[in-house]
């Protein structure tokens, strides 16, 4: 059997926006994860195996990203979450998207908030801010790469 190239995946190809900012300045690795925060469907078997399920409503999720210490969007983001944080309506609640613009994966929610303030650290060499969002009503296509 010969061998097939079934697609080709390019990661400054996926775009990440919360709110009205654009993300950039991503650390390497896995610099953007998404998840559901409760499984599907939850299932009880009966005593004489007959199984029965139960379509989970819970559409809460959370999406994370990573970006290097250097870069101009933790700015942005400390404008729209930190600051924000001291008024008396709290954080505010934003759209979020990631989008693999050379795949057919998409994954959005209509309200997300920051979820708390990055972890600080400093070091000799370039560190790394990870943003967590919790998500209201996170929807989520998963697809390949052409």
């Amino acid at each position: 059997m010969s061998a097939v190239l079934t697609g080709t995946y390019k990661g400054d190809q996926v775009f990440v926006t919360v709110g009205p900012v654009l993300i950039s300045g991503f650390s390497d690795g896995d610099a953007i994860s998404v998840k559901r925060n409760v499984e599907l469907y939850t299932s009880k078997v009966g005593i004489g195996g007959a199984v029965a399920r139960a379509r989970n409503a819970d559409k809460t999720g959370s999406i994370e990203i990573k970006l290097l210490q250097t870069s101009a969007v933790n700015d942005a983001l400390s404008a729209l979450f930190y600051v924000d944080n001291f008024s008396e309506d709290g954080s505010p609640v934003l759209p979020i998207s990631v989008s693999d613009c050379s795949g057919r994966t998409l994954c959005c929610a209509g309200q997300a908030w920051l979820r708390a303030v990055p972890e600080l650290a400093f070091g000799k060499e370039v560190g790394e801010r990870t943003w967590a969002f919790e998500c209201v009503d996170l929807k989520l296509y998963v697809g390949g790469n052409s």
